[in-house]
């Protein structure tokens, strides 16, 4: 599996996967020190900078897997909630590349509150370019603390395929504890802390309130997808493609 890396910080993505042999072609950071913890720990790996100006056709054809979790400065509680328009808008750089290169897979990190950005429209529209590329998409919220990690770190991850639903289902979803399952470290009935929610209980936020542990799933239409007129009017946690 040959992937690319952007927003890629010291590449936790790596290290993750260096024991399936995966092979990590191009990275993309500009902090100086994951630059220079990159340069020392994978030279082989060239760095291109900054994603917005990276010349991603020399690539097309040749990745199988992208991975970023792009700026999510605007997308959080924590910050001014300018979603697309503030620093979070980056993620168009994201899509770009991704129509650019053309891979197979993609899996996306950001915060929860990408999901209730200006009450979720920010995130429809994120739905709404990876079908027009064909991808079918499922997206999860996750907790370190269900890894062994001794935090309450919510996170929504988005994994991509150019074909069916199943595939980035298999990866996401588990048999067990599917909607609504309790996030490990937190017992039944225990509500999500209030600086955990990270936006979740905004009215009209595709993320449901209290839902500690959140999977869903799109099928993504190759050739284009075309907006049905009764998008808007539909509940957004209900939309599973056809």
């Amino acid at each position: 599996m040959r992937y690319i890396s952007v927003c890629s910080g010291i590449e936790a993505a790596s290290v993750a996967w260096a024991p399936l042999g995966w092979e990590a072609v191009a990275f993309s950071e500009i902090d100086p020190f994951p630059c220079a913890v990159l340069a020392q720990r994978f030279p082989g790996v060239p760095n291109l900078g900054d994603m917005t100006s990276a010349d991603w056709r020399q690539f097309r054809g040749k990745i199988d897997l992208v991975v970023g979790g792009t700026p999510c400065q605007s997308f959080s509680i924590a910050g001014n909630r300018d979603g697309l328009d503030g620093a979070s808008g980056i993620v168009r750089e994201y899509i770009r590349l991704l129509r650019v290169v053309r891979p197979r897979v993609f899996v996306w990190e950001n915060v929860v509150g990408a999901l209730s950005s200006r009450r979720g429209d920010d995130f429809r529209f994120i739905l709404g370019r990876w079908d027009d590329l064909g991808y079918s998409v499922a997206w999860r919220v996750l907790s370190a603390e269900g890894f062994g990690v001794p935090q309450a770190r919510r996170r929504v991850y988005a994994v991509g395929y150019l074909g069916g639903w199943r595939y980035p289902a298999s990866v996401l979803f588990e048999p067990d504890g599917v909607r609504g399952a309790t996030a490990c470290g937190r017992k039944d009935g225990q509500s999500v802390p209030e600086d955990d929610a990270d936006g979740a209980r905004e009215e009209g936020g595709i993320e449901e309130a209290r839902r500690p542990v959140l999977v869903r799933m799109r099928q993504g239409k190759p050739g284009g997808w075309q907006r049905p007129a009764s998008f808007r009017r539909q509940k957004p946690h209900a939309r599973h493609g056809k």
